[in-house]
């Protein structure tokens, strides 16, 4: 069986912004959350993407889920594959506008509903070790949460190195889904559950239709095309270091063969570069 990569956008909102299979969202908010007995999610209305602000020229934005529960809290669900070393900021800044969205024009602060934001990471954001961090405003003081209508919660896949034997929880489970069902021949025995059958039946590509498919290749190609634009700049901008570097070992007056090895560049690249300084 070939199953489509969860990661994508298209495979990703096939899965979680889906009403008919919006059992599925509730199960994952609620492992990410640690929502248990009376404080778990057991509804939710799946929103439109757009997070629009009254004020036009405030800046815009589409996030992958969006979903309201039988509290009338929000949460937003983001899949973010590119890396985005801004990606923080932009995650409280659609929080505070699906906040402040909430607000008619004689509407109360008390109405405001909490907004979480579940953000999903194929890179690495935080310094810390942990694949699943909780930010939430706390009392800098007493550590209590007295302040709770923005909530922040982050997965960073490449954190994450569990094995299928080693999956303790729901949670354990949904990330380990996310991170490997491309590249799985099958359902394994430990993920032989309602939920993630379910899952991946809805990532089995013998179950998508040919423009599904089109838009999942064409999603593919956009990404692939801007991995590399980042991979590119990112080389440029290595030679250049590596580059600066020899030019300085140069005046110091190195022995080229030396500076070669510690700077990766080639000997004729070096040489070049001597002429030039001198």
């Amino acid at each position: 069986m070939i199953y489509l990569d969860p990661k994508s956008d298209v495979a990703f909102k096939k899965l979680f912004g889906n009403m008919a299979h919006k059992h599925i969202l509730i199960s994952f908010l609620n492992s990410v959350l640690e929502r248990t007995g009376m404080a778990q999610i057991i509804d939710v209305v799946i929103n439109g993407p757009a997070n629009i602000p009254d004020n036009t020229s405030i800046k815009s934005s589409i996030v992958d889920v969006r979903c309201t529960d039988q509290s009338s809290h929000q949460y937003i669900v983001e899949m973010q594959v590119v890396t985005q070393k801004d990606y923080a900021a932009r995650a409280q800044y659609y929080s505070a506008l699906a906040l402040g969205k909430q607000l008619a024009p004689k509407g109360r602060y008390n109405d405001l509903a909490p907004v979480f934001f579940v953000g999903i990471l194929d890179f690495e954001l935080f310094e810390e070790p942990d694949y699943i961090t909780h930010h939430l405003i706390l009392n800098k003081k007493t550590h209590t949460q007295t302040l709770k209508h923005l909530e922040f919660h982050f997965i960073e896949l490449n954190k994450f190195n569990k094995k299928l034997e080693q999956l303790d929880n729901d949670l354990d489970k949904w990330i380990y889904f996310l991170k490997n069902a491309a590249i799985l021949p099958k359902i394994p025995a430990s993920l032989q559950q309602p939920n993630f059958t379910e899952a991946f039946d809805l990532l089995a590509q013998s179950n998508w239709s040919n423009q599904e498919m089109l838009q999942y290749e064409k999603y593919l190609d956009v990404w692939r095309s801007e991995a590399s634009r980042i991979a590119g700049a990112l080389a440029k901008g290595e030679e250049k270091k590596a580059l600066e570097i020899a030019n300085t070992m140069l005046l110091d007056e190195f022995e080229i063969s030396k500076i070669a090895k510690i700077t990766g560049l080639n000997i004729e690249q070096i040489e070049e570069l001597k002429m030039h300084i001198k």
